[in-house]
């Protein structure tokens, strides 16, 4: 499966999923970090930055607009 394929899967849900967690699953999965960047420009994957009460957290989460 290619990187693009792999990722929309992966995001399919429309739910946020921590980046690392998707970065480390495509490891796992044999894809590598610049076709992972590619796909996420491809698919239009949105980013989000969790803050809590005492500001930015070190959380990002990929997501896509179903």
């Amino acid at each position: 499966m290619d990187a693009k394929n792999w990722l929309r899967e992966k995001l399919s849900d429309g739910e946020l999923h921590l980046c690392e967690s998707i970065r480390e699953a495509a490891k796992k999965a044999g894809i590598s970090m610049k076709d992972l960047k590619v796909a996420r420009k491809d698919l239009g994957v949105k980013t989000y930055h969790q803050f809590d009460e005492c500001g930015q957290t070190p959380n990002w989460f990929w997501y896509l607009e179903v």
